[in-house]
């Protein structure tokens, strides 16, 4: 044996630095890290294969409901037709109806009714006589369709209107829903601009009336209709009942202050005008307060000098103070003898004689 010198024997032992853990523990944690990423990729991918199928679901639904909205709306057209006697259009959207929905209500019915009708319609005479029809537009349906999406993006929502109506006696059946998506879209804008910029009130709510047809207003546009009835019902009462024309207008100028009809008068004026004829309808009734509350209204948009001189004088008369009566003297009267004799009463007076004379009796 070889001796051991002093450092070898106190030096400690220490843990090597370079120590490895047992392989076993090793492949245990790759184990649970392994599982760990297999978990999350199974949860992502579930999420996308349910999502993707809830989104599915809905765009189906959405779009199940326009093949309705418009198989109802050519049903409706349809009906209308066969009672017109356009057998021809009204035999195409039954036909076209059918083709969206085989089994929509009563639509074979008036298929057959209408197939009936064209059968039984008799030619009196024998000899062939040329058929009289309108000129139509024969340009293709693509061509129409192109200069409809052309419009829509000058929104030139007129000429959208009319190129779509040619197009659909061209070919009621070309690109339908597409066809009743622009038609909705031009009768909504033109609508909201006949009311907003031009004060044609009444085709603006006829606009958004046939916008309908094809789909369910947005509130902006509904809205906009809304106030349009309300001008309409205000003006109505002018001159005739002042209260209901301030309760009308008083909705609208609020959000649309400029809105006018074919007067040109703005919601606004008509508002401030009504608050001063109301005032003076008030004043003639000699309700002073509720009258001058009117002109007070009225001058918060503009001071009409015209107004001025009457509303102050309301105001005068509605804070006067209250008049009070005199109290009444009162007097005992004391007969007297005149000098023909005759008594005639006279009032007691308490005033005090003056120093140095007696009083009279």
């Amino acid at each position: 044996m070889y001796p051991m010198n002093s450092d070898e024997i106190t030096k400690p032992t220490s843990v090597d630095s370079n120590y490895n853990e047992p392989p076993i523990l090793k492949s245990r944690k790759s184990v649970w890290v392994i599982l760990g990423l297999v978990i999350v990729l199974i949860g992502a991918a579930l999420g996308y294969f349910f999502g993707s199928n809830a989104a599915m679901a809905i765009r189906s639904d959405e779009q199940e409901k326009a093949v309705i909205n418009i198989a109802t709306t050519q049903y409706q057209l349809g009906v209308r037709e066969l009672e017109e006697g356009k057998l021809e259009n009204a035999r195409k959207r039954f036909e076209y109806v059918i083709q969206l929905m085989p089994n929509f209500p009563g639509a074979q019915e008036k298929l057959t009714d209408v197939l009936f009708a064209q059968a039984n319609v008799s030619t009196p005479t024998s000899v062939p006589l040329p058929t009289l029809t309108p000129t139509v537009d024969t340009r293709g349906e693509e061509e129409l369709f192109n200069q409809v999406q052309a419009f829509v993006q000058n929104q030139d929502w007129d000429n959208v209107i009319v190129t779509l109506d040619a197009l659909r006696m061209l070919d009621i059946q070309y690109r339908a829903v597409d066809v009743d998506g622009f038609y909705y879209l031009a009768l909504r804008n033109r609508g909201v601009r006949r009311i907003l910029q031009e004060g044609n009130l009444e085709p603006g709510i006829y606009d958004l009336a046939l916008a309908e047809r094809f789909g369910p207003l947005d509130d902006e546009a509904n809205n906009y209709r809304t106030w349009a009835r309300f001008y309409i019902s205000g003006a109505s009462f002018w001159g005739v009942d002042w209260a209901r024309v301030v309760s009308s207008f008083a909705e609208i100028y609020p959000s649309l202050p400029n809105m006018i009809d074919s007067s040109g008068m703005t919601a606004q004026e008509r508002y401030r005008v009504g608050l001063i004829k109301w005032g003076d309808q008030l004043a003639l009734e000699e309700d002073w307060c509720a009258a001058y509350e009117k002109y007070e209204l009225a001058f918060a948009f503009v001071v009409d000098e015209t107004v001025a001189p009457t509303a102050t004088a309301v105001y005068d008369k509605c804070h006067a103070p209250e008049e009070t009566e005199a109290p009444s003297e009162t007097a005992n009267p004391t007969p007297t003898t005149t000098v023909e004799g005759t008594i005639e009463p006279t009032l007691e007076t308490t005033e005090t004689p003056v120093p140095g004379e007696t009083p009279t009796p």
